[in-house]
């Protein structure tokens, strides 16, 4: 909990590894405000974030900075280049553990045949997947799948570092996985969405989609167009270019592909993943925008900003494709409104 104010719930974030570390925000906060370790120690000070004169001042009498010898300085030094590389090291083998786990677990399932949940919920979504003409063959169908973010985690010391391990497993669910492939093609990561047990729509739970390991630049190859060829394969061959479509969600993305064939559809999986999609490519010609009727809110309208601005970069033209009813594609799909 927040110790600035008296929390219902959590609402500050202290990100303790990975390429965060050091960095926080308050998502108690109205303007989500956040920042470095220096701003942390000013927030909770109470003085202004960026009064980094006496956040600095105030770590140099905590670690005993102020008093510390050349040598003592060098061994400090020393330990922090080490402990860095260790925590690389870990995040590494972290990495590439959950991308062999995301692997082993895609090719472990099912397609998606009629009569499973995952065709009874895409159905529902008013997404018949035979009819999505140039669907990449992407999606599987796993019977069972636990629901990590329900297990019980306990924690433990193991050679001197705290280690968390599982308790308990989480419930199982059938769900939809769909890799999330780098520029190049490899798979680095899976997109879970969770279901009902019977496919009527998706589990009660709180977060019923799910993104492991990573996401940053990854993209889910939804529909690869009339020529059949995925970006890779396009960008080898002779000619073959054309719109691509990118979207937030996997259901907008199979509505674009069933309304419009013609465009190459990938899902960005979220907002602020769009920024980062490889889009710099000769199989894309131009780009159109799956906007969200939801992202007129001011924070997800600059990210979307911020998001065709990275975009536009690539010199290649470009437009919004709004959802006309409803929060989403999907909706205008379905006829929502």
């Amino acid at each position: 909990s927040n110790p600035m104010r008296r929390d219902r719930s959590p609402s500050l974030c202290i990100w303790t590894r990975g390429t965060a570390a050091g960095g926080w925000k308050d998502f108690g906060d109205p303007d989500e405000t956040k920042g470095d370790i220096f701003g942390l120690v000013a927030y909770l000070n109470g003085r202004p974030i960026r009064d980094f004169v006496f956040a600095a001042q105030w770590l140099r009498d905590m670690l005993g900075i102020e008093h510390m010898t050349a040598e003592d300085r060098r061994a400090a030094a020393e330990s922090r280049a080490q402990r860095r590389r260790e925590n690389a090291e870990a995040d590494e083998r972290r990495r590439r553990n959950g991308q062999k786990r995301a692997h082993q677990l895609w090719m472990s399932g099912r397609l998606v045949m009629p009569g499973t949940p995952a065709w009874k919920y895409l159905a529902a979504r008013g997404i018949p997947l035979d009819q999505v003409r140039h669907y990449s063959g992407e999606l599987r169908y796993l019977p069972a799948t636990e629901y990590w973010m329900a297990a019980e985690w306990g924690e433990r010391i193991e050679h001197g570092r705290r280690q968390r391990y599982k308790v308990r497993p989480g419930p199982r669910f059938p769900a939809i996985v769909t890799p999330l492939r780098d520029a190049e093609g490899s798979m680095r990561s899976l997109h879970y969405t969770f279901l009902a047990p019977d496919g009527s729509g998706k589990a009660d739970v709180e977060k019923p989609k799910l993104i492991y390991p990573e996401q940053l630049g990854l993209s889910m190859w939804i529909a690869h167009g009339p020529s059949g060829l995925n970006p890779c394969q396009a960008d080898a061959a002779d000619g073959v270019t054309g719109p691509l479509c990118l979207t937030e969600g996997l259901e907008d993305g199979l509505s674009a592909a069933l309304a419009v064939p013609e465009l190459r559809v990938w899902g960005a999986v979220s907002l602020g993943n769009l920024a980062h999609q490889p889009i710099d490519r000769p199989c894309v010609s131009e780009i159109y925008l799956a906007a969200q009727n939801d992202w007129g809110k001011a924070q997800a309208l600059a990210t979307l900003q911020r998001a065709e601005a990275a975009l536009s970069r690539a010199g290649k033209p470009m437009a919004r494709l709004p959802a006309f009813t409803g929060k989403d594609l999907n909706d205008t799909l379905t006829g929502k409104d």
